[in-house]
């Protein structure tokens, strides 16, 4: 499970761009209100898996936004970047904050709660890659339901 070499590609359809203000500071526990912003994130991507009739995609699309958000938010610095957009043959979700560190894989024991993130990112994903403060990740529009 390494990184692909795929970068992203410039959209040939319009998806969308948000940027999340914390409400509480890096590194510390998520407030309440954090909490709340990898379901909205994911509603914001099942409704354009649906306006772009990529319904065989949502439910990985749904994960891996649930992941990166609440990577960023826990991990990241500042606010969180979030993107998503298509091509003729994929579809792309990046997420990042204004963190230098660059995300990476942990190993994590049957019994943690924690560090599996990116692990279910590069099994989902066609591609995928990091960058410091963030990740991203890109899906065949063509592949079959799983």
């Amino acid at each position: 499970m390494c990184t692909t070499t795929l970068e992203p590609e410039s959209p040939s359809t319009a998806g969308f761009e948000v940027r999340l203000n914390r409400s509480g500071k890096a590194g510390d526990p998520l407030t309440d209100e954090d909490r709340l912003w990898p379901g909205l994130m994911r509603y914001a991507a099942q409704a354009h898996t649906r306006l772009w009739r990529l319904d065989h995609l949502t439910d990985a699309v749904d994960l891996i936004v649930s992941e990166l958000v609440t990577n960023a938010l826990v991990h990241g610095e500042g606010a969180v970047d979030i993107r998503m957009w298509r091509t003729d043959k994929r579809l792309f979700v990046e997420v990042g904050s204004a963190s230098p560190r660059v995300p990476r894989m942990r190993e994590s024991g049957p019994l943690d709660e924690n560090g599996r993130g990116l692990h279910l990112v590069a099994v989902l994903a066609d591609g995928w890659g990091v960058t410091a403060g963030g990740a991203w990740c890109a899906l065949r529009v063509d592949r079959e339901a799983a």
